[in-house]
């Protein structure tokens, strides 16, 4: 699935962006991909930047997806410079799946109301992983709608919900 960005936007030198689904109208997310520390810049930059050389994200859809017809695709960016915001995009989509429930990271949620705060990466591009890797949480989330959270990683993960490798510039 193309994930294309419109080309009149900045990059910000990057930073942490997920792409996730829901299937309760919003309320649990899966993290299907990461594209840690270099969104948009797609390598580290020299500088801090506003300049975009990655504008499309090809992402893989696991095949052991729940079917739905009202599910809600998401992407979520922290940038790496300038002010401390939390971008979040959604779409409506139908799936098509081989599932009844798929398990994986919850989408993390920074930069707002009772959530971390993720300060300017300051060139650090370490800055704030930890809430998208060893602090994340999991999350079962079934085609009709229900979802279980749990804080650890389930045995039964489907490794193919968080790999980075599966998004294609």
């Amino acid at each position: 699935m193309p994930t294309l960005f419109k080309y009149n936007i900045v990059s910000h030198s990057g930073g942490h962006a997920e792409f996730s689904i829901s299937y309760d109208g919003g309320k649990a997310f899966v993290v299907l991909i990461q594209v840690l520390r270099y969104v948009f810049v797609g390598k580290y930059p020299g500088a801090i930047t506003n300049e975009v050389s990655v504008l499309a994200y090809y992402i893989k859809l696991p095949d052991k997806l729940p079917s739905s017809d009202k599910a809600v695709f998401a992407w979520t960016w922290v940038n790496a410079s300038g002010n401390r915001e939390f971008y979040m995009n959604c779409a409506d989509v139908a799936i098509k799946g081989t599932s009844d429930s798929i398990t994986g990271k919850e989408m993390t949620i920074v930069n707002y109301p009772n959530y971390p705060t993720v300060p300017e990466f300051k060139r650090n591009y370490e800055t704030a992983i930890n809430y998208y890797t060893t602090d994340a949480k999991y999350v079962k989330v079934y085609g009709n709608g229900k979802g279980d959270q749990y804080g650890d990683k389930d045995e039964d993960e489907d490794e193919d919900c968080d790999d980075e490798d599966d998004a294609e510039e």
